[in-house]
């Protein structure tokens, strides 16, 4: 094997390496997020038209 096979391999496994890094890195940041957004209180949502017009004609 001559060296520039030798390197072109090693290049190739750090290529992966990173990436698969940064993916971990924004799944991790993602799942926090998500984690947060959840762990805030969530106000109750009213109703946009229920409760405003009572019929009353029977």
């Amino acid at each position: 094997m001559d060296i520039n096979s030798i390197m072109s391999s090693q290049l190739a496994s750090l290529q992966q390496t990173v990436q698969l890094s940064i993916l971990d890195r924004a799944l991790n940041l993602g799942a926090a997020g998500v984690v947060e957004m959840l762990e805030q209180p969530q106000p109750e949502a009213n109703h946009p038209y229920k409760g405003n017009i009572i019929d009353v004609s029977v």
